[in-house]
């Protein structure tokens, strides 16, 4: 019989036994043979470093009038080439400003949480849940929030593989832990049904007894504890109860998970930044097509990250301050188009899964921006969005070049109503989302709300 002294000999419940495991708050419904509405995706591709709106501006669009263009009549930018297939589910946004976030070399949690969060190098206090996890709430799944992260070969294992990118929370003061490690990610998202050790389905089966131990020990020392502690207790068997729920509905998944699963491969251990982002990419599409979760948030990433395999020789901090042989520019057009290979081959994935009456791209939104909006020093005068997906028919974007006034100019609008614009579309009204831009406000410039052009009707 097998004791918990044996079970704790065997595993241990480190930093990195729970990433990747938020609460459960319903199962993921089917679209096909199974009762119910289609699935939303979400992925969101962050980097850092800023995002050049003349960069994913196709280089026919000149000038920077408000504009709502058909990009079916442009061709792309050559650093965007590799979406040219994606052109009719490919959206670029220009002009949302976010001078609400302080900026700089990072907005931090700012990004998608539209406030200002501490310093250049200091991440600062969390207000409140990024709109990411937000909407991760709208669409769950057994995983309902995957992070995923590139910080450099040095950090991938350390702490069991998490990292703290200072980009997503789920709640005040509450960051998600991110996975920098592909090949750890792999063992954690598909090692119930498949394992590169082969060890998978006896780690899992170990894992779901040492959590029914654990249960039924804090359900025990829950009545006997004084009324002040159980509250804190609760929390805890809460937490408890709904990973059992989610190992249950992934025993339920074994013959899709299995089916699903990348074939694991030398890039999963690689230290090449860029064979570890293309890794990445590879476990995001595995996840969403098993079913395993409906959002992922890749930190593509930092500002220490040296794309070394695309013969750059300098790291992104570097480039920023033109330290490289190469221009700023010529080197950020080196990285986009790197970033759009990844991104047109997620997509192409995606669109080659049936779904409904068409394919998961069409129920995807894929969001490609930066932390630090618009440039290294970011001013946040602009934050560009590149948006590649069917954004289940929520939003009249696909295929639009859509370029908001200036910022200051009267029409103005700010990534706060972006991000509001994205909770009302999929299922939360909320009246805006974020921290209102004060200097917009004090000359009676500040626009709040959703962006109704954008909304499908």
């Amino acid at each position: 019989m097998t004791t918990r002294r044996d079970l704790l000999r065997g595993f241990s419940l480190g930093a990195g036994s729970f990433l990747l495991t938020p609460l459960l708050q319903q199962a993921r419904l089917q679209a096909n043979g199974f009762l119910g509405t289609l699935p939303k995706r979400f992925v969101f591709v962050v980097k850092s470093s800023g995002v050049s709106p003349e960069g994913v501006t196709p280089p026919e669009i000149q000038g920077e009038e408000p504009a709502n263009l058909d990009l079916m009549d442009y061709a792309l930018h050559p650093s965007m080439a590799p979406l040219e297939p994606f052109k009719d589910q490919l959206s670029i946004v220009r002009g949302l400003s976010g001078k609400m976030c302080r900026g700089g070399h990072s907005s931090w949690f700012g990004a998608m949480g539209v406030y200002m969060t501490g310093g250049e190098h200091n991440r600062g206090a969390i207000l409140r849940a990024t709109a990411d996890s937000e909407l991760a709430r709208l669409s769950p799944a057994p995983f309902s929030h995957v992070g995923l992260a590139v910080r450099g070969p040095a950090l991938s294992k350390a702490y069991g593989g998490v990292l703290y990118p200072g980009i997503t929370a789920v709640g005040a003061n509450k960051e998600l832990p991110f996975q920098g490690s592909p090949d750890l990610a792999f063992e954690q998202l598909f090692g119930s049904a498949a394992s590169a050790s082969g060890q998978g389905a006896a780690r899992f089966r170990t894992q779901k007894n040492l959590l029914d131990f654990m249960v039924d020990d804090i359900k025990r020392v829950n009545r006997e504890i004084p009324s002040p502690e159980k509250g804190k207790l609760d929390s805890y068997l809460q937490a408890f109860e709904e990973l059992q729920v989610r190992h249950s509905r992934l025993t339920g998944m074994k013959g899709q998970i299995r089916k699903h699963a990348p074939e694991y491969e030398d890039k999963f251990t690689s230290t090449v930044e860029e064979i570890r982002q293309e890794a990445h990419f590879d476990l995001t599409a595995a996840a969403l097509i098993a079913g395993l979760t409906n959002c992922v948030t890749l930190r593509l990433d930092s500002l220490a990250t040296l794309y070394s395999g695309l013969g750059l020789a300098k790291p992104n901090h570097a480039i920023g301050h033109n330290e490289s042989q190469r221009t700023q520019e010529e080197c950020r057009d080196i990285i986009r188009l790197h970033h759009s290979k990844l991104i047109a081959n997620l997509a192409r994935k995606l669109s080659e899964v049936p779904e409904g009456d068409g394919n998961m791209l069409d129920n995807t939104m894929i969001v490609y921006f930066s932390d630090a909006a618009n440039k290294h020093h970011a001013d946040c005068i602009e934050w560009p969005y590149v948006v590649v997906g069917g954004c289940s028919g929520r939003l009249k974007l696909p295929g639009r070049y859509v370029r908001y006034p200036q910022y200051g100019e009267p029409g103005c609008r700010t990534i706060g109503n972006w991000w509001t614009t994205l909770l009302n579309a999929f299922g939360n009204p909320v009246d805006h989302y974020g921290n209102e831009d004060l200097v917009l406000k004090q000359n009676g410039q500040s626009i709040l709300g959703p962006l109704n052009e954008l909304m499908a009707s």
